[in-house]
């Protein structure tokens, strides 16, 4: 599938970027620069985007089209010829795009699930997780000789990464903890989103899955507040537990007795006080509501959190303006020779300082870029795994070997 350039070191590949948004433009602007990436094909419902996109590099590398990620049929007719997919739109359209890989024999990538799809309440029993449906591929791509491999951006990605690194320390593992943190901000702005604040406000609000006393439970929505003291130059930060889909898969795949399992979230405290206050009154929902507007006695329908995000400012307009740091940190507890042991994983990166080595800031460029690096490492043959699985199934080495390459640097300490 990957072709061999005569005399050249590694594989060569062509890659089809699906979306053209940030996480998108990440991906395309690092392999556009790859001599060993042929072609690049930016796709996304929005032809004017993928052209915009496409237009920042070397004319005739970078191709720009039209796809419907409702269109089976559609996509893999665009995706034969391919090597590799990499699916960075909404995660509702995953299952479609999955189903195009395979009829084009074409291999996925994406850096999230779809975990709006549970219907659990808080205290429910879990009966089924997001996750397992697509994992569900897994002998159908298996079967076809492809790879979709899921969830490879920073959180889950990296951090999938950092707790089987962390595991393959100990003997027997207690418990693993993701934590994610952000002092970012921008002047004149009292709270901006540097990432959709639309799947801001659905993701923390949704029903947490978390993984205690061996079993999955589903919490409420912004449950667990602590403080978690993030490495410099982060700092201590108010986290709160957030549906996310490492808690989908580590308990899971990581093996080794875990007990606890779960993922937090850093938010000023004010704005989880203001969430809450908005889906008490209904504020958060993506459905349309049918309102009188006062002023002219139109009426008109409209999604209630389309009216807060229109008050937000646009990410896409502050991706130079950010200030401050983030921090993505994967403490793994448990026993080493009978003793307790444990470690803690982390990356740290500045949002000036990415944004002048790369032209995006510290929320956007980890996610895309894992995911341009690992279309790298599947075209040099050292991710080969066949079927559908989530990062932690792979051996972490190479990955903490590539890191640096891109800017990331990997830290960790022993705890006691």
């Amino acid at each position: 599938m990957y072709v061999h350039a005569v005399g050249a070191e590694q594989d060569r590949m062509k890659a089809v970027v699906l979306g053209a948004g940030a996480i998108g433009s990440v991906i395309g602007s690092l392999l556009a620069k790859r001599t060993d990436v042929d072609h690049v094909l930016v796709a996304d419902r929005s032809v004017d985007a993928a052209k915009t996109l496409a237009s920042k590099f070397e004319r005739g590398k970078v191709e720009a089209s039209k796809l419907d990620a409702k269109d089976v049929e559609g996509m893999a007719r665009a995706f034969k010829g391919y090597d590799l997919v990499m699916n960075v739109v909404l995660p509702r359209f995953n299952f479609t795009i999955m189903d195009a890989c395979l009829k084009a024999g074409v291999n996925y990538m994406d850096a999230a699930t779809d975990l709006a799809i549970s219907r659990d309440r808080p205290g429910d029993a879990v009966k089924e997780r997001p996750y397992e449906k697509q994992l569900a591929y897994d002998a159908r791509y298996r079967d076809a000789g492809l790879t979709a491999l899921l969830g490879m951006g920073a959180d889950p990605g990296i951090s999938n990464i950092f707790a089987r690194v962390g595991a393959d320390r100990l003997d027997t593992v207690e418990e693993v903890l993701v934590r994610d943190g952000d002092n970012g901000s921008v002047e004149g702005h009292e709270f901006a989103a540097l990432w959709s604040p639309d799947t801001l406000i659905e993701e923390v609000l949704m029903p947490a899955l978390a993984f205690h006393g061996g079993r999955f439970v589903r919490l409420g929505s912004l449950q667990g507040e602590e403080v978690f003291p993030f490495p410099a130059p982060v700092g201590p930060l108010t986290v709160y537990n957030v549906d996310h889909e490492e808690t989908q898969t580590l308990p899971v795949f990581i093996g080794k007795g875990v007990k606890t399992m779960d993922f937090k979230l850093a938010l000023p405290k004010e704005l989880a006080t203001a969430l809450q206050v908005f889906q008490r009154f209904g504020l958060h929902s993506g459905a349309p509501v049918e309102v009188e507007v006062k002023s002219t006695g139109e009426r008109v329908r409209v999604a209630p959190r389309d009216v807060l995000t229109a008050l937000l400012p646009n990410p896409k307009d502050l991706a130079s303006k950010a200030t401050g740091a983030a921090s993505i940190a994967v403490v793994v507890r448990g026993t080493k020779d009978g003793k307790k042991a444990g470690w803690q994983i982390w990356f740290t990166l500045d949002h000036q300082a990415t944004y002048r080595a790369y032209g995006f800031n510290a929320t956007a460029y980890p996610v895309g870029a894992p995911m341009a690096m690992s279309a790298l490492m599947m075209a040099r043959g050292e991710i080969s795994r066949k079927g559908a699985f989530p990062p932690e199934v792979l051996d972490p080495a190479p990955f903490l070997r590539h890191l640096p390459e891109f800017g990331i640097q990997v830290q960790e300490k022993r705890l006691a």
